[in-house]
């Protein structure tokens, strides 16, 4: 029987939201609401019951008081739309290959003098933040929150290099917004820590928040990307899975640079040693979280695209963002580069673990690099369960990794490891100091090489011959 030919439809390359949006519909990715929602909580739920229910992105046509002012969500949800986004096969594995090449080949953005999101521009009392369509997205929710999917983008006062983040931001009052921050180190600071650094010379912070952007720069601002050796960050990671470069022009009232295609941004700064109240906002820990201090963002300036598509999303443990995939690659990243551990092949983040376990392949020197290697996650960051299993295994496979757990990880020859403590982390977050307290972890090395025990050859098709199949995939009608 003769395989059925999708529709042609066009494959990687999206210079904004809304040629994402027409592929994804060409593909039957995405489903039109033409009937009335209403923003407080009615289109979070639909956005949430969609989302366990594997459907396709939707675009919300008739908002409440919104009418003609669109609102999409569950954009990147699924490896079928990924795929579509990245110019791949709807294959986890495809896609983190993308990922990680454009993580160490960035194209260098590109300065142009104006583009689409300055066809309309509001200054001062014309400001008002309320004009777009932002859901109360959770039932207990402590407001609207704008920049979920948004980029937030500040400057590093010492080194001059920008940074995008993807945080929190609480509509207060039709200018100002909270923004509970996001901070890491002085050695590696991000836009919070932008905002202490100008605050310690009584000085404000510029900030620039990009809404409704294309798939590989809302993507990026949600991962800890890190600088490579140019200096080059989310922008120009962008570039490389887009296959052309970011597109940036500068800022109305601030000499921060921002995506030319998307469709609004916010311009403002945050007030120093100003404080507010935010939250709570449900997170995809599966909790709410905390009603705690943010900074205050004071927005003077709004451009935008006419009639501008508004993109947000709700936080559950089923979500419009793939954190397994992004933080994996990001943190792999980082783990070959600051250890020279090259031996190591993934790091991966399963979904059923959230941010609390990894998962690290690599090809084994030797009896103690299981512990090398847990050892240097550790030093990275304070993952609680962190299993190391050999190069042929599917660090996505949950079957594939547990079965090493119970065949190889033998508890009374040190196999399996207790009792780590990784020293407390100041986090500064507001004037007062906060303190992450120390958290017990756990290792196990669920490798076979250099082990006491004799392992037979692992019963399984090899790497080689898996991809040498699947790139025939559809010419075997399969897809």
């Amino acid at each position: 029987m003769a395989a059925t030919e999708s529709p042609r439809v066009r494959t990687g390359g999206y210079e904004d939201i809304r040629s994402y949006l027409a592929a994804l519909e060409d593909a039957g990715l995405l489903k039109h609401v033409q009937a009335p929602v209403d923003l407080k909580h009615e289109i979070g739920a639909i956005a949430a019951r969609s989302l366990e229910q594997g459907g396709p992105a939707l675009a919300f046509e008739n908002v409440k008081g919104y009418e003609g002012m669109p609102l999409v969500v569950n954009l990147v949800a699924n490896n079928k739309q990924l795929g579509l986004a990245f110019g791949t096969e709807p294959d986890e594995a495809k896609i983190y290959e993308k990922l990680v090449e454009g993580m160490k080949n960035r194209i260098p953005s590109r300065i142009v003098q104006t583009g689409p999101v300055k066809e309309e521009v509001q200054r001062g009392d014309e400001v008002d933040l309320y004009k777009f369509p932002t859901p109360w997205w959770h039932e207990h929710d402590g407001g609207q929150f704008i920049a979920t999917t948004a980029g937030l983008i500040t400057r590093d006062p010492n080194t001059g290099n920008l940074n995008m983040g993807s945080y929190r931001c609480m509509i207060k009052d039709k200018n100002t917004l909270s923004w509970s921050g996001g901070t890491r180190s002085r050695q590696n600071p991000s836009g919070g820590d932008h905002i202490l650094m100008n605050e310690e010379q009584g000085k404000p912070t510029p900030v620039a928040i990009v809404l409704g952007m294309d798939p590989y720069l809302s993507l990026a601002t949600g991962s800890p990307v890190p600088a490579d050796e140019e200096g080059q960050t989310e922008y120009e990671a962008a570039g490389a899975w887009r296959g052309k470069a970011t597109e940036l022009v500068k800022c109305e009232t601030n000499d921060l640079m921002v995506p030319a295609n998307a469709e609004i941004v916010l311009e403002g700064e945050a007030i120093p040693n100003e404080r507010t109240w935010e939250g709570p906002h449900g997170e995809s820990t599966g909790f709410y979280g905390e009603n705690k201090q943010a900074f205050v963002i004071k927005i003077n300036c709004v451009t935008h695209r006419r009639n501008p598509v508004s993109y947000g999303l709700i936080c559950q443990l089923i979500e419009d963002y793939p954190r397994q995939l992004f933080r994996s690659g990001s943190f792999l990243t980082r783990l070959q580069k600051e250890t020279g551990m090259t031996n190591i092949r993934e790091a991966y983040f399963p979904e059923v673990g959230r941010m609390g376990m990894m998962i690290v392949s690599a090809n084994i020197q030797d009896k103690d690099d299981p512990k090398r290697i847990m050892d240097a996650v550790w030093s990275l960051d304070h993952w609680r369960w962190v299993i190391v299993v050999d190069e042929d295994c599917d660090v996505r496979n949950w079957n594939d990794v547990m079965w090493r757990v119970v065949s190889a990880a033998d508890p009374d020859k040190g196999e399996v490891s207790f009792g780590f403590q990784h020293p407390p982390r100041q986090v500064r977050r507001t004037d007062e100091e906060d303190y992450d307290p120390p958290r017990r972890g756990m290792g196990i090395d669920a490798t076979m090489k250099f082990k006491d025990a004799f392992f037979p050859r692992v019963n399984k098709v090899g790497r080689e011959l898996t991809n040498k199949v699947a790139a025939r995939w559809k010419e075997l009608g399969l897809e």
